[in-house]
């Protein structure tokens, strides 16, 4: 999304997704038409250290020289689907800036604003729509001043282009599914076909009825997610002129996307199962459930074949 430098072909690319005292990297090496997961891993950082802790901790990783991408967490940023205003291309995201004013919680002056499109609706006399993502600039700023002794640091990606970059791999995109991401209390729904990114959904989770409030690992409600998911369902068949989407996949793997899926199953009819990474990918060592559940935004970024912003 936000081109911080052009960069060169390259055989591979990093993904970073930083937490509050840790940073998931995972290494995606390309060679020919074959692609490795080559790491995937937890980096501790001691946040005590002050702004010298994150640069101190990429620098005793020894991440290859490939172009780095860095995932914006869920504060830095807003997304948000708008009408694209009838003006030369030059001037768009200017005139989407103004538009945005409405949609996100915070100053449209403090944002950087890029967009990314998303293939025409069925609408009648409506016009093209497009995805604003409005980032917070303080938080662009802090991931530049971080990532500074990175040379080959060249974007900053927003979530749910990392989950389309995963939900394509799936043999299950060619006619098109649904990615479940599954967050502590809140989960992305992420609709694709081929490559194309279609459309994405925040929800909340609410626990299982019966379980134990509180409890680590409680199983997710399914009967709310199956009303979030059935809403994105009915819009991308309605808007976009689809045949309807009947797979679903639920990221990260482990516990709690295995008995949500199950759930899912059996309230949808559909065909839903976990995403595990040691089965979409060709990985270099085995990757545990807690990894995947730390790395996935971090692989889907390092997953990005674009070379210029969007």
């Amino acid at each position: 999304m936000f081109g911080l430098r052009k960069s060169s072909a390259a055989k591979g690319r990093v993904g970073l997704a930083f937490g509050p005292n840790e940073i998931a990297v995972a290494v995606m090496r390309r060679d020919g038409g074959s692609s490795m997961l080559e790491r995937c891993e937890l980096l501790p950082f001691d946040a005590a250290r002050g702004a010298d802790a994150v640069p101190a901790a990429l620098r005793a990783a020894g991440l290859p020289r490939m172009p780095v991408s860095a995932v914006l967490r869920p504060e830095d940023y807003q997304l948000a689907l708008i009408e694209a205003p009838d003006v030369p291309p030059a001037e768009l995201r200017a005139a989407m800036r103004w538009r945005l004013k409405d949609s996100i919680d915070f100053r449209v002056e403090d944002a950087v604003i890029d967009l990314f499109a998303v293939p025409e609706q069925n609408r009648g006399n409506h016009g093209r729509m497009m995805y604003a993502v409005a980032a917070r600039r303080s938080a662009l700023d802090r991931y530049a001043s971080a990532l500074a002794a990175v040379p080959a640091f060249d974007v900053v990606d927003v979530p749910e282009l990392c989950l389309r970059n995963l939900a394509a791999l799936l043999p299950a995109a060619a006619a098109g599914v649904a990615l479940l991401y599954l967050g502590e209390t809140t989960a992305t729904i992420v609709l694709v076909r081929g490559t194309t990114f279609y459309f994405a959904r925040q929800m909340n989770l609410q626990p299982a009825p019966l379980a134990a409030p509180g409890a680590a690992g409680t199983r997710v409600d399914a009967a709310s997610v199956v009303l979030e998911l059935q809403r994105s369902l009915d819009y991308y068949e309605r808007h976009f002129d689809q045949p309807p989407i009947t797979r679903i996949a639920v990221s990260p793997a482990g516990a709690r996307a295995n008995d949500l899926a199950q759930d899912l199953g059996r309230e949808t009819g559909f065909e839903v199962a976990s995403l595990d990474l040691n089965v979409l990918l060709s990985c270099a060592t085995p990757i545990e459930p807690a990894a995947q559940s730390a790395c996935l935004l971090a692989v889907g970024a390092a997953l990005r074949e674009e070379h210029r912003s969007l």
